[in-house]
């Protein structure tokens, strides 16, 4: 029989009991639940090689998967690497600069994730690098927006280029209703060769600056006593950068003319050169539909100064008929995502292939000529299939085989014959 007291002390040592257990338990999860610490990482760069990563880390766990996540300016997401041979103390990854496209002052984002064998995620310190041209002593030179650097040339030339690069990027701003604050790297090589290794193999002939909006960087070919030629140039790319800072989505890219046409338009106009391409293509049957242009430009010569000549006209047809205020508002809604239909309706009310035709329309073409793969012959052509022909036959067979074949048949029959007298003569000897 228990007694009041002995219930109670009977109780006290279940809880005890159960505290006990549940202290063991937690232990033994947590013994089972190993982890990792990650030390301080590092990440080396070297032109035209790539970035090193290296993530140095103590544990005893077992791991499931070891990856790396890559960000870089040009992308909306981390893209993701599974690391196949972790290592026993560092985790090291190598992105080679060629299979990823890298280009100087491309600005990236990594960290390492380890994946524990019970599921458990451990995500590493994030490791920030810049892949440069280390190739050069770079100097530089700031501006209110624009950040020069170059290695040839006096100071005159770099203050020089550094006003044409802040006098650009402002008309560019200015024109299409847009503030920049942000600062832009302008590179300024002056030589062809290095200048086309820093913008990697699928650099475009004809090419003598290179903006990429997504890192706020613009590359030039600018050699020290050729400062004019550069007048054109910067501006013209920096005018891509606020174009992009503008219209940059993760959804859907505007169509090409209409960047390279607005660049046009801003640093140097629709001249007198362009304006006689368009008339003269639109003469002779050769002007392109903008349609064929709203990706990559052509490649070979004439075609691609024709494809920047329509690009400026019909950039500004576009001002002439509906203003500017028009084309920012174009300009402002593929920034949303818009499609192109979408884009150019919500501006001007009129779809992109209806813009097309009025901008042909303009430069005297309401039809074009048929370029591309051509039907199918419906019959086989003959040799008498025209009347008088020569080298005919009354069947329809061509003589010439025919008069071959007979040949061969008769060269046959004169060796049979031939061996058959020598076989007699033998036999009769």
């Amino acid at each position: 029989m228990n007694t009041p007291s002995g219930n109670k002390f009977a109780r006290v040592g279940v809880a005890v009991a159960i505290a006990v257990a549940m202290a063991i338990g937690s232990g033994a999860g947590s013994v089972a639940a190993a982890s990792i610490t990650f030390g301080t990482p590092t990440a080396s760069s070297s032109f035209g090689k790539g970035v090193t990563f290296r993530q140095p880390f103590s544990s005893g766990a077992t791991f499931r998967e070891v990856d790396i996540a890559i960000t870089d300016a040009r992308s909306f997401g981390p893209a993701v690497v599974r690391i196949d041979a972790p290592g026993v103390s560092s985790f090291t990854y190598v992105l080679d600069a060629l299979s990823a496209n890298l280009r100087p002052n491309t600005q990236l984002v990594a960290r390492f994730e380890v994946t524990l064998a019970d599921g458990t995620v451990e995500i590493g310190p994030d490791i920030r690098v810049t892949y440069q041209d280390d190739r050069f002593k770079w100097r530089t030179k700031v501006g209110t927006i624009v950040r020069l650097h170059w290695y040839d040339g006096d100071e005159a030339f770099a203050q020089q280029a550094l006003l044409m690069g802040e006098k650009g990027i402002s008309n560019a701003a200015t024109f299409l209703g847009f503030k920049e604050t942000a600062p832009v790297d302008f590179y300024v090589y002056s030589d062809q060769s290095s200048f086309y290794d820093a913008l990697g193999p699928d650099a475009r002939d004809n090419v003598g600056g290179r903006a990429i909006p997504e890192t706020r960087t613009l590359f030039a070919l600018i050699a020290p006593g050729d400062i004019s030629y550069a007048s054109t140039v910067v501006p013209h790319e920096l005018t891509h950068v606020v174009f992009g800072d503008i219209t940059r989505n993760p959804y859907h890219q505007p169509v090409n003319w209409l960047n390279e046409g607005i660049a046009v338009y801003v640093s140097q106009g629709f001249d007198s050169s362009d304006k006689q391409l368009v008339e003269q293509a639109a003469a002779d049957g050769s002007l392109m539909p903008l349609s064929a242009i709203r990706g990559m430009f052509p490649t070979t010569q004439d075609r691609f100064f024709l494809a920047y000549a329509e690009s400026v006209s019909a950039v500004d047809y576009f001002v002439r008929t509906y203003g500017r205020e028009d084309l920012v508002k174009l300009v402002k809604a593929f920034g949303t995502g818009a499609s192109d239909d979408e884009a150019f309706t919500a501006a001007i009310g009129l779809g992109v292939d209806g813009f097309d035709a009025a901008w042909m329309k303009a430069n005297g073409v309401t039809a074009l000529r048929s370029f591309g793969p051509q039907p199918a012959p419906t019959g086989r052509a003959t040799a008498n299939s025209t009347s008088g022909s020569s080298g005919g036959s009354s069947n329809g067979l061509p003589v010439v085989p025919l008069l071959a074949a007979a040949a061969v048949l008769v060269g046959l029959l004169l060796v049979v014959v031939l061996m058959f007298r020598r076989a007699r003569s033998r036999g009769a000897s």
